[in-house]
């Protein structure tokens, strides 16, 4: 069984009397820990007693213990979260995808806040060769998402098949915000816009620096306990192609911006880096993830935008498929923006599956992604 797909489960194992039991750990990185709360209740039991003195007291101490136990999600048989397809444990949670659009410019963008929190995330080309995020969420939400950006006409097609999420943005120009109020009133999302939205979950932190910056949400205040159903699933999970082969990682050069994905065994992850320089989150990790999806696209110039790349994401295309420290080379397939994706392998045309967890999708155009060498490798881990 691989290691990538270990995760625990805690339960409650064990009552004691008048002590403790320390915690059993199945160590290693790269596995998911859900913690159980220990809990010590006390019952006191008055002594019957004639003497004057005061009554004295039995105290009787139960203590709950905590172990482990492990799961291998590809067979689990329970609930899934729709977006990462790990184990949902309390069940599907019924709350809509939220998507958020999140600003990767240059180094006033960093630090990213609560952008490893999100079950998948689109990266696309915006002017000058530069990319931004599209965060997706819905099995966790972080406290905050920063920094929050401008609507994109790329946007509106990726989250189609999300069944009608909630699209965060700062604003966008007359001709995106016309777009996206046409997707709106067609049922493809509902918009939360800085602009529109008064509610509070949109606000600006000095901290961060100058505006545009310095936009930040509050997911939870947004959607936190609007009840919806869940999106349904947009990939499929499970075992690794037989025709996948080992692989160092990627690199994605858009005359802008150099991106890069290493393996690392420790963790069993793809670390993410950018512009040569490890991408590390406001928590002080460096980005990573399960899967990591390379899909050759066209773009066109934005007819809400001259001046912005819109990307055409539906139709079929060639990518790769990077999984488990492997690598296998696919084409993809979406006809319709409410279709999920769909993926087969470039020499059997048998349908390809992503690793359970969280993906990071990347929209590339032909000759802008190359597979790292050896040596380049070691300048990024040196």
């Amino acid at each position: 069984m691989s290691i990538a797909r270990i995760f625990k489960l805690t339960k409650i194992s064990l009552i004691v009397f008048a002590g403790f039991l320390s915690l059993i750990s199945c160590g290693g990185s790269e596995k998911i820990t859900v913690e159980a709360t220990t809990t010590t209740s006390s019952l006191s039991t008055l002594s019957p007693t004639t003497s004057p003195v005061v009554a004295t007291t039995t105290t009787i101490e139960t203590v709950l213990a905590t172990t482990t136990t492990i799961i291998d999600p590809e067979e689990w048989v329970g609930p899934r979260h729709p977006l990462t397809g790990l184990p949902a444990l309390e069940g599907i949670i019924p709350r809509p995808a939220l998507t958020v659009k999140i600003g990767n410019n240059d180094s006033n963008s960093l630090p990213h806040e609560g952008l490893a929190a999100a079950d998948i995330v689109y990266e696309t080309l915006i002017e000058a060769g530069k990319t931004r995020f599209l965060g997706i969420y819905q099995s966790s939400l972080p406290e905050r998402i920063a920094p929050v950006r401008s609507a994109r006409s790329t946007d509106i097609s990726l989250i189609g098949n999300l069944s009608n999420p909630h699209f965060a943005y700062w604003g966008s120009n007359e001709g995106v915000g016309a777009e996206v109020e046409e997707a709106e009133r067609s049922g493809t999302f509902i918009r939360q816009s800085a602009e529109i939205n008064s509610s509070g979950a949109f606000s600006r932190d000095p901290s961060r620096g100058n505006p545009p910056y310095d936009g930040v949400l509050n997911p939870a205040y947004l959607i936190g306990d609007l009840p919806a159903p869940a999106p349904i699933a947009i990939f499929d999970y499970g075992a690794l192609p037989v025709s996948a082969v080992s692989t160092l990682g990627l690199r994605w050069e858009t005359g802008g911006r150099i991106v890069e994905y290493l393996w690392d065994q420790q963790s069993s992850k793809w670390k993410r880096f950018q512009d040569g320089s490890p991408l590390i989150g406001s928590d002080g990790i460096q980005l990573e993830s399960e899967n990591v999806l390379l899909l050759y696209v066209d773009y066109f110039r934005s007819n809400a935008d001259p001046n912005s790349p819109q990307a055409q994401s539906t139709g079929s295309g060639d990518g790769w498929l990077l999984r488990n420290g492997k690598i296998v080379g696919i084409t993809w397939d979406r006809q319709f923006e409410a279709l999920k994706w769909s993926f087969y392998d470039d020499d059997s045309g048998e349908s390809v599956s992503l690793d359970h967890g969280r993906t990071w999708v990347v929209l590339a155009q032909l000759g802008e992604a190359s597979l790292l060498t050896p040596m380049e490798a070691a300048v990024l881990t040196g």
